[in-house]
């Protein structure tokens, strides 16, 4: 076996006896060497036909630097048979039965970290002339809004949306740039924490409701297991938009979407032209995305997640970038997950996420109850006194509901690890934070991660609703409070909370 690994070692590999006289080399020196080492020579003389410069070889002597304790060892410049000048990485070792000299040609690993150094530089590139475009671009797009608002004709009206709309592409096309160039640099942070996967899912299932409704397209989860990844919950929302959204779009008219959720053995039933090794971690959670549309080409696949890459759908009314995929198999690798695709042509494609899975048993921690066995509270974050007041009133007397009132975000945390309730009601502007700001702080931390949150806001923009579902808003009511509406809510989750039970990730 020895043997056979001597002849096939793709390294420079040269035997010598004590005395320095060579007794064998391998195929790869024979053939680097090419007749230029004379019968009977010495490691000295091969050092100086490989490496003439005596500031190329191990020092003043050879002969010292054989004798070294432990060997030697360090990167030389080698002639080849050619004249050209090849970096190995050199070690010589000289015991009692003689002299063995390595060299592995460095060219391959240099080549490596020369494309990885211009990657990286590419990548910053593009990011500095990301940031330099937005400059104008928000001038055109602002000079726009004003000319909007000189009332003007109705061809100009046509001719300032035009502006609007393709420059608000341009502007949502270079944020995705800008994030695919930080998450390839390293320069993107990630808010890993908890996060309920079946909120996330059924939050995205519903906001590409209009979407799938206009092309006929039903949608449904199964199975619904109701598991908790670690995730950043902001960009697992954004690899889930994407994902479902593609399958909406590309999908057969009048045919189904279908999102799985399900825990799974790590390594078990991998899929092919996935990002990454996959996390290292017991269990996952797996989030399957499927459509029953035409499907892709084999020879496609390999190609899915290539950055602008949209194989063919932009000779198509479809509209995309060909970043989505690009971004989300990013995004999932630096969540320590990993995105992959299979496809049967003609019979749609299948989009699968997996992520580490959270041992719920690691909740066991947890601080003893501020209320007692089988009782319910609502834990308020509001700085409006009188809101607090209605709002307790209201639960109490309704669902015989406690309600713990918190004026400041600062407090809620604590608040919400101490009493762990049902629910947790608070407003979208607080005296020191914003609702989002609050609801990334509570889904950071394992106790307070997986209660519903309810966000109160009189903001109507869907764009605003939008944000604060990403962040972690189970639902998102507006002001003026329809107190009907609030009680639907607490009192399905207080039922939930009575008899779900524990749940787990097996």
């Amino acid at each position: 076996m020895l043997s056979t690994l001597f002849a096939r070692l793709p390294d420079l590999v040269v035997l010598a006896a004590p005395d320095g006289r060579v007794v064998r080399w391998n195929p790869a020196a024979e053939a680097f060497l090419a007749g230029r080492a004379p019968s009977g020579a010495t490691v000295a003389e091969l050092v100086e036909i490989v490496a003439p410069a005596s500031d190329r070889h191990p020092g003043p002597s050879f002969e010292a630097a054989a004798q070294t304790p432990g060997g030697w060892q360090g990167t030389l410049e080698l002639l080849d048979a050619h004249g050209t000048l090849v970096p190995h990485a050199c070690a010589l070792v000289s015991g009692p039965e003689g002299l063995l000299l390595h060299a592995r040609d460095l060219r391959d690993q240099r080549a490596r970290e020369v494309a990885e150094r211009e990657l990286v530089g590419r990548d910053e590139f593009v990011a500095r002339l990301g940031h330099e475009l937005r400059t104008p671009l928000n001038a055109m797009l602002g000079f726009a809004q004003l000319l909007e608002l000189e009332d003007p004709t109705s061809d100009q009206r046509a001719s300032i949306e035009r502006i609007l709309v393709g420059g608000r592409h341009m502007q949502s096309l270079l944020d995705d740039v800008l994030d695919l160039a930080r998450l390839r640099t390293g320069g993107i942070d990630l808010d890993v924490g908890p996060v309920p996967v079946l909120d996330v899912v059924q939050g995205v299932v519903d906001l590409v409701e209009p979407l799938a409704d206009k092309r006929a397209i039903r949608r449904y989860v199964d199975p619904q297991t109701d598991l908790v990844a670690l995730a950043d919950r902001r960009r697992l929302w954004q690899v889930l938009l994407n994902l479902i959204g593609n399958a909406v779009k590309y999908g057969r008219e009048g045919g189904t979407v279908r999102v799985g959720v399900t825990a799974v053995a790590a390594g078990a039933g991998g899929d092919a032209n996935g990002g990454g090794d996959g996390p290292a971690h017991e269990v996952l959670v797996r989030i399957e995305v499927e459509d029953d549309g035409p499907g892709i080409e084999p020879d496609q696949l390999s190609r899915l997640f290539r950055p602008f890459e949209r194989l063919g759908q932009e000779r198509t009314a479809v509209e995309g970038s060909g970043l989505g995929l690009a971004m989300s198999q990013a995004l999932t690798t630096a969540m320590d997950g990993r995105l992959s695709a299979r496809s049967r042509l003609g019979q749609g494609a299948t989009f699968v996420v997996e992520l580490p899975a959270l041992d719920r048993r690691d909740l066991d921690d947890a601080p003893p109850r501020d209320r007692e066995p089988g009782g319910a509270t609502i834990v308020y974050v509001s700085g409006d006194s009188g809101a607090q007041a209605m709002v307790a009133a209201a639960l109490h007397a309704r669902l015989d509901v406690d309600v713990s009132a918190v004026t400041r975000a600062a407090e809620a945390l604590e608040t919400i690890r101490r009493s762990q309730p049902s629910m947790v009601l608070l407003d979208s502007d607080l005296p020191d934070a914003s609702a989002t700001e609050l609801l990334h702080r509570l889904g950071g931390d394992l106790l307070s991660a997986l209660v519903p949150k309810v966000v109160l806001t009189f903001d109507p923009d869907p764009a605003v609703r939008l944000r604060l579902r990403a962040a972690g808003a189970t639902e998102v009511l507006p002001l003026p409070l329809d107190v009907r509406s609030l009680l639907e809510i607490v009192g399905r989750s207080v039922r939930s909370g009575r008899t779900g039970g524990e749940r787990g990730t097996d």
